[in-house]
């Protein structure tokens, strides 16, 4: 007799109005029924999951993987962050009630099916026993803006070209439509941008009016603090979705008297995560110390939370770049002092507070805005640009470890009625590489914003080594990754006319400029 066969392809549920949507199933042994089942819901086509189901199977798990609505097989239409939560609950209410569930779900994801994962959560809480979220794309306003508010505008360009209004992706288009158009981004008015991207994108305007605090359908900050299920959250801190794997760790079951197993691992890595081929990222090399099995971790985290095993536990794995080793422990960030280096009159970064005051002025032209690099490049070319102020120490006596949110205090202003503010942390190495290590940004407007500004840094964990120097580098714009102030008060993304800006820093021993960073107390990390 013939064994059966493991794959049961291009099955259809109804969504939660009826509407039907694809999916496939690979499942053990029928002698192993009944099991757990891993679940996908994902916009990115589920024939590219059919070798990550195989290794689930294997291992024991039934994976269910789906075409969430309106994308590949899926009937309806794609609104994105809409619908998954309905959708994502009649799925799990069809599982439970096959004969190979024994009734407990795993919502795994990442990136835009990491949102899906907990929407699921949200949905189904006594059945959804565990999250596997890796870099979470949590909703439009949070994916697409910076915390400051600005459009991370070619993210949204990018996304918007390849994925979205469509039923399918359109991979390689962005980079084809750049090659050809390298300066496609510099069009304004940003709103009508879309016109001249390629595809028809009726959405692209739509994000931008929404803004960053549009309604999103994924659970809430306190709807989170009470979902029983454990998690485990996967970032990289290459990924501009750190912050989300980061805060959905700290927050994830807090509010319950007894808090869910949780596990954070964070690593070298860019949004694909430990999923890429190599271990550089740009210019920085992490060795092969920076690789890490993440099926093995995950299936062994999933076999002892849902077996019971370590209940209650918090596990850290965090990749200290630099040091290139791993940290654990129970928590991150690890205890640390504020170390709080000061912007000298002579351009000098010093941890004593500057004795006289000081002032430097540069002119931001949004004509020719500060130029954006990709993370972990180097930024040396950009050193002779003269639309910065820079401060830079001496080198390192010997090594630090910064482990947290660094902050910068700015004791700034500008002739422009409406401007930007981009504050970037560098390390400049004893061969002469400049390497951004955490960034933030910065909208303000006169008569609204009164200084000195308060600026909080993108996470990290590294060891900066002896012989080092830090920067603290203060720009108008960071483009095209972030869309451009046009300094004349009017809004960015309809707007036209541009304006000079005459921008004046200012150090002292009062409210002068500094930098502080969250320097690491504890032992060096594991290795």
């Amino acid at each position: 007799m013939n064994a059966p066969v493991p794959i049961r392809a291009n099955e259809r549920v109804a969504g939660w109005d009826g509407t039907p949507l694809a999916l496939d199933v690979q499942l053990p042994e029928p002698g192993a029924w009944p099991v757990p089942t891993v679940v996908t819901r994902t916009p990115y086509g589920r024939s590219g999951h059919l070798a990550e189901g195989a290794g689930w199977r294997r291992r024991g798990f039934a994976y269910v993987v789906q075409d969430v609505r309106g994308r590949y097989d899926s009937d309806g239409t794609w609104k994105p962050y809409h619908n998954e939560r309905g959708d994502g609950a009649a799925l799990a209410d069809w599982i439970l009630k096959q004969p190979w569930s024994d009734g407990r779900l795993v919502a795994y994801g990442g990136s835009y099916a990491g949102h899906t994962a907990w929407a699921l959560a949200a949905e189904r809480p006594k059945a959804v026993r565990a999250v596997v979220s890796m870099g979470p794309s949590m909703a439009l306003g949070r994916t697409k803006f910076e915390r400051s508010g600005i459009l991370r505008l070619a993210e949204h360009a990018a996304w918007w070209v390849e994925r979205a209004d469509g039923r399918t992706s359109r991979d390689g288009l962005t980079a084809l439509l750049f090659r050809e158009c390298p300066e496609l981004l510099d069009h304004l008015p940003v709103m009508d941008l879309a016109d001249r991207l390629g595809a028809r994108l009726p959405g692209w305007a739509r994000v931008i009016e929404n803004g960053p605090d549009h309604r999103a359908e994924g659970p809430d900050t306190s709807e989170l603090a009470h979902l029983p299920a454990a998690a485990l959250h996967v970032g990289g801190w290459y990924d501009l979705l750190v912050d989300e794997a980061l805060e959905h760790f700290h927050h994830a079951g807090s509010a319950l008297p007894r808090r869910p197993s949780r596990a954070l691992v964070i690593g070298p890595w860019g949004h694909d995560l430990g999923y890429a081929p190599g271990t550089r990222i740009g210019d920085r090399e992490h060795g092969p110390q920076g690789r890490l099995d993440l099926g093995a971790l995950q299936v062994d985290w999933l076999r002892r939370v849902l077996g019971g095993t370590g209940r209650g536990a918090s596990e850290t794995t965090v990749f200290t770049v630099g040091a290139d080793r791993w940290r654990t422990g129970a928590s991150w960030p690890p205890p640390s002092t504020e170390a709080v280096w000061h912007a000298h009159p002579d351009g000098t970064l010093a941890p004593q507070a500057a004795s006289a005051d000081g002032e430097f002025r540069f002119r931001y032209d949004p004509a020719d805005p500060h130029p954006s690099r990709a993370p972990g490049v180097d930024r040396a070319p950009l050193a002779a640009r003269r639309d910065a102020v820079r401060f830079t120490s001496t080198a390192l006596e010997a090594p630090m470890t910064v482990a947290g949110n660094p902050v910068v205090v700015l004791n700034a202003d500008s002739s422009a009625f409406s401007t930007d503010w981009i504050v970037r942390w560098n390390e400049i190495t004893a061969d002469g590489r400049r390497l951004e290590l955490a960034h933030g940004s910065l909208e303000t407007r006169h008569g609204r914003d009164a200084g000195p500004y308060t600026i909080g840094l993108t996470p990290l964990d590294i060891t900066l080594p002896a012989g080092s120097c830090l920067q603290l580098e203060l720009t108008g714009s960071d483009f095209p990754r972030l869309a451009r102030s046009l300094n004349t008060g009017a809004d960015r993304y309809r707007g036209t006319a541009l304006a000079v800006a005459e921008q004046t820093v200012r150090t002292g021993p009062l409210d002068g400029t500094r930098l502080i960073l969250p320097v690491a107390t504890t032992e060096e990390p594991t290795p």
